[in-house]
């Protein structure tokens, strides 16, 4: 009998009988058809590899990743991962829903089915972060969408992503149960629980245990990839919990515990977030693989991890290990180090360079490309003039962290003059943050301070601004703020620094404002470029770009600003941004 193609000599890992053998492999019409001493079955091939004892491994399968956070279109995602070894991910669009409601989340789907690698898609279950009390988005995401997204149209679309607000279900669990749709994620976790019960439901639980823990289980949410700790980790795998590792949570503490534990097909590799300068300079799902051999995993668990129980995870029967009816999708390692080099990618029994130059990237209508609804004539100088209303004396600060994208809450006294303060001032590091509704036509804002790790001589603006998207504005004087501003809404969106009266580094944005079409490593140069900027106007985060995006972000701790206002992000409520000067926290 003829194949297409024969492998032979290879060191291969059965995940069946977690043994490992060396064996032929056998491709045909992009399938494995046997695994075993091909020649003397008879066999022929057009083409023979050999791989000399080599190891093969399964194509990687990254089952909980953002394609937005890479700042690029499915196309361009799958031309950048597939070198790397990822054939197979899962990708949950909440960021376009924000902007487009379904329609976000359908013209992503409609863009990755030409795709080189098998894009699989998770239905948005927090759009909005929090209510549209506390942040304007372009579009909703709730349980009357579901049937539309689950139907026969979209067959790719294959689970719940992760459910954000856990403190909601966890303060109202008593009423859930009794009443699953009082909350959106619930109601969307009992559709599916009801009339697609293999659907799996992805969690986000951080530092979530006990009592809380068996809450959320409850409810249906049955995974996690938050950042994970030893009580937390074995918490979840004892009561049957789906951990997901990503990078953040790969030490040797927690490796060493996944290793000497018998969990295996409990948990998986994930990235969640891979910014393009660190896909072009690290990797994607093969960097985390790599940090987890050099914390002491052995190669056998780290194959396992991020393909085979992945693949047991999300229901995939025809992938995820090297057997008779499994795609094609094959890594040829130069060697079983902890580097983790990649010699070979196959997908569907191609090469991957074959497989890159026949895809085609996908044409995006027009109308997503005309996100900013703010009309250009709109007088935008009022945002920069800080109107202090009578008798007050303090400001409420968002102090930025040079380590995390967390804000503290100070406050801090301005000099006003006739009711206005004045904030641009050399030397006290203060910078004026301004949020504008995108969504609406007439001019809609909020503005706020921050100090700490902020901007000097400078401004930056952005309509990447976790989640809602809105356009952000940043800076310590009015007048790069501008400069900034106008870059920004000429461009139909995009990222920008101003210093001096000129732009210093652009990332442009058209899909949605958060989307380019650029190559990678274009598209992450000129993230690196901005990076650098920001560090150059005074920033000392070491991931600045991040920490400008989550300011907005009414999720995370512990002072946020949206288009509505500041929120305070413990209580979820707005918060005013002065107010009569009490308690110790005060700066001059």
């Amino acid at each position: 009998m003829h194949v297409d193609t024969l492998i032979t000599d290879a060191r291969i890992y059965n995940p069946y009988i977690k043994k490992w053998q060396v064996a032929d492999i056998a491709l045909l019409n992009g399938k494995i058809f046997h695994v075993g001493d091909c020649v003397s079955q008879g066999l022929t091939a057009t083409e023979t590899i050999a791989c000399h004892g080599a190891p093969v491994i399964p194509g990687l399968i990254d089952i909980h990743l953002h394609i937005e956070s890479s700042l690029c279109t499915p196309y361009t995602f799958a031309q950048a991962v597939l070198p790397h070894g990822i054939t197979t991910v899962v990708a949950e669009h909440h960021e376009m829903a924000n902007i487009f409601g379904r329609a976000g989340i359908e013209v992503m789907v409609a863009a990755s089915k030409h795709a080189p690698i098998d894009i699989f898609h998770g239905i948005p279950s927090s759009v909005p972060s929090t209510n549209t009390k506390l942040e304007t988005t372009g579009g909703t995401i709730d349980a009357s969408d579901l049937p539309a997204l689950v139907g026969p149209e979209h067959p790719k679309v294959i689970c719940l992503g992760e459910v954000m607000n856990f403190s909601t279900l966890l303060e109202r669990f008593e009423e859930l149960v009794g009443n699953p749709s009082a909350v959106d994620s619930a109601g969307m976790i009992d559709y599916l629980r009801t009339h697609h019960p293999l659907m799996p439901i992805e969690g986000h639980c951080p530092s979530i245990k006990g009592l809380d823990l068996s809450k959320l289980l409850y409810l249906g949410v049955d995974s996690d990839h938050c950042k994970q700790d030893i009580e937390g980790m074995r918490q979840r795998f004892t009561n049957g919990m789906f951990v997901e590792i990503q990078g953040k949570s790969v030490d040797v503490e927690i490796i060493s515990y996944l290793q000497e534990h018998d969990v295996e097909g409990l948990w998986a590799f994930v990235t969640d977030d891979v910014p393009p300068d660190l896909l072009i300079r690290q990797g994607h799902l093969d960097q985390v693989v790599r940090q987890a051999l050099q914390c002491g995993l052995s190669l056998e668990k780290a194959i396992v991890a991020s393909s085979f129980a992945p693949a047991q995870r999300m229901g995939f029967r025809d992938r995820g290990a090297i057997a008779p009816g499994k795609i094609a999708d094959l890594l040829i390692l130069a060697d079983d180090s902890s580097e983790f080099k990649i010699r070979e990618v196959f997908k569907r029994g191609k090469r991957a360079q074959e497989c890159l130059a026949v895809a085609r990237p996908y044409a995006f209508p027009e109308r997503f490309k005309h996100s900013i609804t703010l009309v250009r004539t709109t007088d935008l100088s009022p945002i920069f003039t800080v109107a202090v209303p009578k008798d007050t004396v303090q400001a409420l600060v968002m102090h930025k962290l040079e380590d995390s994208t967390y804000t503290e809450a100070v406050h801090r006294t301005f000099e006003q003059i006739e009711g206005v303060a004045i904030w641009e001032q050399e030397g006290q590091r203060v910078n004026l943050v301004v949020v504008i509704n995108r969504y609406t036509k007439k001019l809609s804002y909020a503005q706020g301070f921050c100090d700490g790790d902020v901007l000097t001589n400078g401004a930056y603006c952005s309509t990447y601004a976790h989640d809602h998207h809105n356009i952000l504005v940043i800076g310590d004087n009015t007048a790069d703020m501008r400069i900034a501003l106008d870059w920004v809404l000429s461009r139909e969106g995009g990222i920008c620094t101003a210093s001096k009266g000129t732009i210093t580094a652009t990332i442009p944005l058209p899909i949605g404002g958060i989307l380019s079409e650029a190559p990678m490593v274009e598209l992450g140069q000129d993230v690196i470029h901005i990076q650098d900027e920001l560090h150059r106007l005074g920033m000392r985060h070491p991931n600045p770009l991040m920490s400008l995006s989550t300011i907005t972000l009414p999720v995370s701790p512990a002072i946020k600003i949206t288009d509505k206002g500041l929120i305070d992000v413990a209580t979820a409520s707005l918060v005013p941004l002065f107010s009569k000067a009490e308690g110790s926290n005060h700066r001059q």
